[in-house]
């Protein structure tokens, strides 16, 4: 089932199979987040900031960081912060570098994340632009669907990929999920 922002996906443990065949068709459009900077897409939004050279900085550095602003803005908030999760890393680096590397930018399926992790819960950030995971996350919280992914008290752990593309720009692709 939907969460109610529709935003991420929350599936009791005993009903996966299920709950699957009823969100193939859903996920691909009903998990699109919010969009603070750029345009609409049909099929799903995300942070876009304007194209310019990323910076200097490693993406493993980079996305450290990402995973640090997040936790704070948590903390600001009262919640949990979230650990890396190997998988959602995973889940998170692959989705990045195939956006980066195909010049796309969609969610993937949160049901495929939800399989792939064995997870109850998932959600999901994108961010494309030559930005601070700073600013990045700034971006974030400043839109209503990524802000309620960020701050969402059903997340417990976290990975991040981040992928320079072509243009120089950072592909950033935050999961959120609950084993």
């Amino acid at each position: 089932m939907m969460n109610t922002r529709g935003f991420g996906v929350l599936r009791p443990r005993s009903t996966r199979s299920a709950a699957r065949r009823a969100l193939v068709a859903a996920t691909t459009s009903a998990v699109a987040l919010g969009l603070s900077v750029g345009t609409l897409a049909p099929a799903a939004t995300a942070v876009q900031a304007a194209a310019g050279s990323a910076t200097a900085t490693a993406p493993d550095t980079y996305e450290k960081r990402v995973q640090r602003l997040v936790n704070k803005r948590r903390a600001n908030h009262d919640l949990p912060r979230l650990r890396m999760a190997a998988c959602a890393d995973n889940v998170a680096e692959d989705w990045s570098y195939y956006l980066a590397a195909n010049d796309e930018f969609f969610h993937q399926s949160m049901s495929d994340v939800l399989d792939r992790c064995d997870a109850r819960y998932a959600g999901e950030t994108l961010g494309r632009g030559a930005m601070t995971p700073r600013k990045l996350v700034r971006m974030w919280m400043q839109s209503p669907g990524h802000r309620a992914v960020l701050l969402s008290s059903k997340s417990r752990r976290i990975g991040v990929g981040a992928t320079p593309d072509a243009d120089g720009r950072w592909v950033v692709a935050a999961n959120f999920i609950r084993f």
